[in-house]
């Protein structure tokens, strides 16, 4: 059974019992598919990640980019099969870079990059959070609300990344660093445009191994 499947007949389930209405079964069914997802990609992930040598850094990454994800929403790929692939290249990804960064950079050439990144990740929050999400309208209320929750995400965990320094080591507060520029780089029309892109050349490579 796929993921699809096993969601909306859960969701199904719910709704009836829960009397909330055959209108409803939709966003239940976003929702379960939603967690079902992440928590078979966390397994995936933290399974590769322990191979490879960087599950600190890959858990300290998922952490940042999924808290800033919940409140900023952002681009993402349209099957859950891509989306899985796309999430385990990233993140994957920010902890093999930040463990090879980690040798290069003394603490402070560390805090001017952070000061710097805050700068520019605080800028396209303010232009562009929160993301448009399916089966969500976003009112101006929410969106003020949800702006308002990114930029105090990001401050608070950046905050944390300038008291770390010099007590953690360096290739864990990088990996949550590149967790966060890209989360917030998929909010930003460059990167709707290379993540929709990435999604079809996905679309093409796994084209028959896909199933809903």
């Amino acid at each position: 059974m796929s993921l699809y499947s096993a969601s909306t007949k859960m969701a199904k389930y719910i709704t009836r019992e829960s009397e909330l209405g055959s209108g409803q079964t939709d966003r239940v069914r976003y929702g379960l598919e939603i967690i079902l997802g992440t928590l078979i990609k966390g397994v995936i992930l933290l399974t590769s990640a322990c191979f490879l040598g960087i599950l600190p850094q890959v858990m300290i990454a998922l952490i940042c980019g999924s808290l800033l994800r919940l409140v900023s929403g952002g681009a993402h790929c349209t099957s859950y099969l891509r989306c899985l692939s796309f999430g385990l290249v990233v993140y994957l990804s920010a902890g093999k870079i930040a463990l090879s960064l980690e040798k290069f950079l003394n603490l402070d050439q560390l805090a001017i990059i952070l000061l710097l990144c805050f700068l520019a990740m605080s800028l396209c929050a303010c232009l562009w959070a929160p993301a448009e999400v399916p089966y969500r309208t976003i009112n101006y209320n929410e969106q003020i609300l949800f702006k308002g929750l990114t930029l105090v995400f990001l401050t608070v965990l950046i905050t944390a990344a300038f008291l770390s320094v010099g007590h953690i080591r360096v290739s864990f507060i990088l990996a949550g660093l590149l967790a966060l520029l890209a989360q917030t780089f998929s909010l930003t029309p460059p990167g709707y445009l290379i993540i929709g892109k990435i999604d079809e050349l996905l679309s093409i490579s796994l084209k028959g191994k896909e199933v809903r």
